[in-house]
């Protein structure tokens, strides 16, 4: 009996497409199993933080003009919840992420995430929603060598969620291959992954962002500002952003390479 192809989802489906190269792997590999394009009620949608590197945009901009069209959505605090936006019109300072944070009146954290529900899950539900799709299929980009994450998300019966990677049996290892093949990348700096998805993101390991910092500082004002605003930390068990960017600026790099928190995100590389 022949075995089914894990990326042929049925639509309708929306891509959670995060702007790294595993969900852009999976999306190649969508648009394969349709011979090449988007079916009918197959949408591709990058939910923009504002918080991104440049060079994320600029991949999911060029993924754009070269496969398929994606939709670029964002947070709004009131109304619809979500506005439509283009590479050009993206958000890039942070701008309705801190918005959230004020509405909210606390920091997101590692307990509560409420950073990935109201800036990606909420403003896809809602776009979709708008253009007559109330019930569809979530296609998310985590691994099968990403095990405790598949697990969890699989436990979420909130949603109508696939793993096609994971039933593909696709690792980092896989995903490496086809990009080291590919005519165009991801074009992070030193390609490092640390700065995929928010740039100092608190689920992070502490050593890669120390990296970011320490190439970029200016990236540690937008997270010390919304921590003194809040009058908190994003989290509790490691030092403020403003004490981080002192830190690495004056003493350098602590902490060697760790894994980052591997709770189950939307946010994906």
């Amino acid at each position: 009996m022949k075995k089914m192809n894990p990326y042929k989802i049925e639509p309708p489906f929306v891509v959670s497409f995060s702007g790294g190269r595993t969900s852009g792997y999976m999306l190649r590999q969508i648009l394969d199993a349709y011979e090449g394009k988007l079916p009918t009620g197959g949408v591709v949608c990058f939910a923009n933080t504002g918080k991104e590197h440049e060079s994320t945009l600029n991949f999911v901009h060029e993924i754009e003009q070269r496969w398929c069209p994606i939709t670029w959505i964002e947070y709004r605090p009131d109304g619809n919840r979500f506005e439509a936006v283009t590479f050009e019109t993206a958000n890039r300072d942070g701008f309705y992420f801190a918005e959230l944070i004020r509405k909210r009146k606390f920091l997101p954290n590692p307990v509560a995430r409420f950073c990935t529900s109201d800036l990606k899950v909420i403003p896809i539900k809602k776009y979709m929603e708008s253009i007559g799709l109330d019930k569809y299929t979530t296609a998310l980009g985590l691994r099968a060598d990403e095990p405790r994450r598949v697990a969890k998300i699989r436990g979420d019966t909130t949603r109508d969620i696939a793993l096609p990677l994971a039933d593909a049996d696709a690792t980092e290892e896989t995903i490496m291959s086809y990009w080291n093949q590919s005519e165009f990348d991801l074009m992070l700096p030193n390609n490092d992954k640390a700065f995929g998805n928010c740039d100092l993101c608190f689920l992070k390991s502490q050593s890669r962002t120390e990296r970011v910092i320490e190439h970029s500082p200016a990236t540690a004002d937008w997270w010390a500002k919304q921590e003194e605003l809040v009058g908190g930390k994003f989290r509790k068990d490691r030092a403020m952003y403003k004490d981080l960017l002192v830190q690495v600026t004056t003493q350098g790099k602590l902490f060697q390479d760790q894994l980052d928190d591997s709770r189950p995100c939307d946010c994906t590389e």
